[in-house]
């Protein structure tokens, strides 16, 4: 087992901190860590009749457009299940009336210690959408069975919305369709 010696931010960010420092392993030699310390998030799965709601936007970080699950950053101290009404809403401009866990994960262990909270969104009602003046956001509605297609076809990318997808799945299959 691992214990840290030192640790310290390297770098706070507004979405992320780095963090670092030295740990001693169970042999007694000592070695260096660094993780990204973040807040968590949410990603939602709104499903109306048998289409399921998801967005197109632009990530800098890779260059290019995803098609992904509406999702967003926990706030401090935030519930999930709140953050992910609040992002529901801002995103995509819907209330759920069913607001259902499906699954919590890590999203990269290896390197931060960020946990992603899945939801299932049912009974949904239009509301407004609140963007946020840096998101550049359009929806895109396919049908379930197009999504177990494109599951199928490896053409999603993004790993909370292939989870999030799959674990929907799961959950109408054993919850009756």
């Amino acid at each position: 087992m691992e214990k840290w010696i030192k640790k310290e931010e390297i770098h706070k960010g507004k979405i992320f901190s780095l963090m670092g420092g030295q740990v001693s392993l169970d042999n007694g030699e000592i070695a260096v860590r660094e993780y990204i310390q973040h807040s968590g998030g949410v990603a939602i799965v709104p499903v109306i009749d048998d289409s399921v709601i998801l967005i197109r936007q632009f990530r800098i970080s890779i260059e290019r457009e995803l098609i992904e699950l509406p999702a967003g950053r926990l706030e401090p101290n935030e519930n999930p299940m709140d953050c992910a009404a609040r992002e529901l809403e801002e995103e995509i401009g819907y209330r759920a009336n069913k607001l259902i866990p499906i699954a919590s994960y890590f999203a990269s262990v290896g390197n931060s210690n960020e946990r992603m909270y899945l939801f299932l969104a049912l009974d949904l009602e239009k509301t407004e959408r609140q963007l946020e003046a840096d998101e550049r956001i359009r929806e895109v509605a396919i049908s379930l069975e197009t999504i177990k297609e494109k599951l199928r076809d490896q053409e999603f990318e993004d790993s909370k919305t292939i989870i999030g997808l799959r674990e929907a799945l799961a959950y109408f299959e054993s919850n009756g369709g």
